[in-house]
């Protein structure tokens, strides 16, 4: 018997970036994905569960904190998506977790949502 897929929540607001990701899982990883808009992250955290969360990385650390607070509480780890080269600077939030630079690429994203999936 084949493990379960993983659960995946793409919180992103630029929908084509969110579809992309979502077909790089698919083609990489025995998953399913759901895509919400960022807005939405809460409210879809609390009413399904996720293995993973991948969410955008922002300049502001009281943010990225916040997110990863509401991830975490609800039983998923949390990946980030970063158009920055320069934010998982020791001691902040992100160099806790895995980031991904924006694009994506599709053995970086996999390795990302696997080692999230497996620090639980």
């Amino acid at each position: 018997m084949s493990p379960a897929p993983l659960r995946v929540l793409v919180a992103e607001n630029q929908y084509l970036i969110a579809m992309e990701v979502d077909r790089l899982l698919v083609e990489a990883l025995p998953c399913e994905v759901t895509i919400t808009p960022l807005a939405h992250l809460r409210e879809t955290l609390a009413r399904e569960k996720f293995d993973v969360v991948i969410v955008e990385a922002v300049l502001a650390e009281p943010e990225n904190i916040e997110r990863t607070r509401a991830i975490m509480e609800s039983g998923a780890r949390p990946v980030f998506l970063s158009s920055y080269d320069h934010l998982a600077i020791r001691g902040t939030v992100l160099s806790a977790h895995p980031v991904v630079a924006k694009p994506p690429q599709s053995e970086e994203l996999a390795a990302a949502v696997l080692g999230a999936a497996h620090r639980r």
